[in-house]
């Protein structure tokens, strides 16, 4: 497998793990008690393990360009150094000589050319894997700040959700203290009708 594709196989991995559906895996993080935000942080930082393992096959890939736009370098200076002995022979009458480096020139040309071809490659595959693993940040990023932000509405639906169960609360016991009063209100005017019933007999 090339290089490149053995780089964007790596950045589909790293994106099925991301959003992809595992029904068995879903009942064991359940049953351990793990967390929707606990389970998407590990899996935005798995992902973000992945790409940051792109950048360095990335920059592997670079250093390999290099090395051969060198070589290209070397094998171009040298043609132009044995085509300038070349003139130099024509010029001083030694055909034999010409003849001989010119050969030379026709087969470094070829290497130089091929060479050529690979720097080329080289700088698009390069440049196509650069692309991917920059686009593929940028979703990793937004989709980080989404669950950042999600968590967060995930905390305070928490926090409104204890506020409403303590309002439920005190309404409640506040309904009772009411129940209770009114009984209590109702046995004390009982207490007084009776003493105010007696008075009028003692009188």
């Amino acid at each position: 497998m090339k290089l490149s594709q053995r780089i964007l196989f790596l950045l589909k991995m790293a994106w099925n793990d991301l959003f992809g559906e595992d029904p068995q895996g879903e009942v064991s993080r359940v049953v351990s008690g793990e967390s929707t935000s606990d389970r998407l942080s590990a899996l935005l930082n798995e992902a973000q393990q992945h790409l940051d393992a792109l950048r360095l096959e990335l920059a592997n890939v670079v250093v390999h360009q290099q090395r051969i736009r060198h070589s290209w370098q070397e094998r171009l200076a040298e043609i132009q150094y044995l085509n300038t002995a070349v003139d130099e022979a024509l010029k001083a009458g030694r055909e034999d000589q010409a003849r001989g480096l010119l050969n030379q020139v026709n087969r470094l040309q070829k290497g130089a050319d091929e060479m050529a071809e690979l720097v080329h490659a080289c700088e698009t595959q390069a440049s196509e894997i650069r692309t991917a693993v920059s686009s593929q940040q940028e979703n990793l990023d937004v989709l980080r700040r989404r669950s950042l932000l999600l968590e967060d509405r995930e905390h305070s639906i928490a926090a409104l959700t204890e506020v409403f169960n303590a309002q439920q609360s005190l309404s409640r016991r506040a309904g009772a203290l009411q129940t209770e009063l009114a009984e209590w209100e109702e046995q004390i005017a009982k207490r007084e009708d009776k003493l105010a019933v007696r008075r009028d007999w003692s009188k």
